[in-house]
C-alpha cells in the first residue's frame, strides 16, 4: 500500500535527505545523490553506487549498483559492474546482471542484449525469444520491432514473425497502425502488415487520440487514419494529443491547438511542458509558471524553472535554489539550502 506522507529531497552542505511538507527533516541528509519518491521508493546514491530507499529511509534495494534504472510493471533494471539484471521492489534480484543492455519490461517482456544479439526474456530472466536480432524494441499492442537483418519487421511474443523485416525503420504500435519508413519516407502500416497510409512524409509520430503528428514540405500537421490532412501542415514542430490539445511552434513561439486545428493556448510562449494535473508549466522571458488549458496564468511566470505537477506538487526552481509549490503556487515550506 502507498504511503500517504509526501516527501521530498533537499541538499545541505553538498548531501542530500528528504523533509516532509513542514520543512522536517524525515530521511537523514547523508547521501550524495537523492530523487523524489516514485510511489513508495526514490533512487538514492552513497560514494557513488546506487539503490532505492523507501519513505522510512529503510534501503530496499542495496546501495550497490552503478545505476539503477524506474520500476516498470513491478522491475527495475541494475547496472552492476557493467552487467544489467533486474531487480523487484522488495529488492530481491529476480534477473542476474549478465546482459550489456537491457530495456524496461513492456507487455510482460524485456528486450536484452546478451553478446551482439538482441532477444526478449520473461519476468524469471527465462528467454522466450532468443537472442537473435540486431536490434529489438517495446512490445506494444502484442508487437515489438526488430532487425534480423539490415531491415525491421515485428514479432510476436512468441517470437512469431508477423510482419516481415521489410522497412528501414519502424516504430511501435499504437490505436493499431505503426509508422515504417521506406526509401526516407515515412508511412503506416496495420498488424498484418498492410501499408494502410503510404510512405510520403520525412517523419511520423505514433497516433494518439485519433490523430498523428506529420511532417511533408518541412512543416508538421495532423493526419487521420485514413491518412487524410486534418490539420493542415503549417507548424515548425508538433507533438502528440493529450487530453483533446497538442503541443505545437511556429518560429520558436509555442502554444497548444485543438483537434480542429484551432489555437485553444495562443502560441506566444519561448517554450512549454506537458500537460499535468491541469496544469502546463509555460516560459515567457526567461521565466516559468503555470497555465491551465485555457491559457490563464494559474501561477505567474516568476521562476527560473518549473517542472510537472504530480500528486499536486511541482518542484521550481527560484533564486537558484529548489523549492516546491502546491497548485495555488503556495510553498510548502521544503526547499535546499
Amino acid at each position: 500500500m502507498t504511503m500517504d506522507i509526501k516527501l521530498f529531497p533537499i541538499k545541505s552542505k553538498g548531501k542530500y535527505g528528504y523533509v516532509n511538507v513542514k520543512g522536517e527533516t524525515c530521511i537523514e541528509i547523508k547521501y550524495g545523490y537523492a530523487e523524489e519518491f516514485i510511489e513508495d521508493l526514490a533512487v538514492v546514491a552513497m560514494d557513488d553506487y546506487f539503490g532505492f530507499i523507501d519513505k522510512k529511509g529503510n534501503e530496499i534495494v542495496k546501495i550497490e549498483y552503478d545505476d539503477v534504472y524506474d520500476f516498470v510493471e513491478g522491475l527495475a533494471a541494475v547496472d552492476k559492474e557493467g552487467k544489467l539484471g533486474y531487480v523487484d521492489a522488495e529488492g530481491n534480484v529476480v534477473v542476474t546482471p549478465q546482459f550489456k543492455e537491457a530495456n524496461d519490461f513492456s507487455e510482460g517482456l524485456a528486450a536484452v542484449q546478451l553478446g551482439y544479439k538482441w532477444g526478449y526474456i520473461d519476468k524469471e530472466g527465462k528467454f522466450v525469444v532468443k537472442p537473435e536480432f540486431f536490434d529489438a524494441g517495446d512490445f506494444r499492442e502484442g508487437l515489438a520491432m526488430v532487425q534480423p537483418g539490415g531491415k525491421v519487421g515485428y514479432i510476436d511474443k512468441l517470437g512469431n514473425m508477423v510482419i516481415e523485416a521489410n522497412y528501414d525503420y519502424g516504430k511501435k504500435f499504437s490505436e493499431g497502425l505503426a509508422p515504417v519508413k521506406l526509401k526516407n519516407k515515412y508511412g503506416y502500416i496495420d498488424k498484418s502488415g498492410n501499408m494502410v497510409i503510404k510512405p510520403k512524409y520525412y517523419e511520423a509520430s505514433i497516433f494518439k487520440e485519433g490523430l498523428a503528428a506529420v511532417e511533408i514540405m518541412e512543416k508538421y500537421g495532423f493526419i487521420d487514419k485514413n491518412g487524410e490532412m486534418i490539420i493542415h501542415s503549417k507548424y515548425d514542430w508538433a507533438d502528440d494529443f493529450c487530453e483533446g490539445i497538442a503541443a505545437v511552434s511556429i518560429e520558436e513561439k509555442y502554444g497548444f491547438i485543438d483537434k480542429e486545428g484551432r489555437d485553444i493556448i495562443p502560441l506566444k510562449f519561448d517554450s512549454i511542458g506537458v500537460v499535468s494535473e491541469g496544469l502546463i508549466a509555460v516560459e515567457m522571458e526567461g521565466k516559468w509558471g503555470y497555465i491551465n488549458n485555457k491559457g490563464e496564468f494559474i501561477i505567474k511566470p516568476i521562476y527560473d524553472r518549473a517542472e510537472k505537477f504530480v500528486d499536486g506538487v511541482a518542484k521550481v526552481i527560484f533564486e537558484n535554489r529548489v523549492k516546491y509549490i502546491d497548485e495555488n503556487g503556495a510553498y510548502l515550506g521544503v526547499k535546499s539550502i
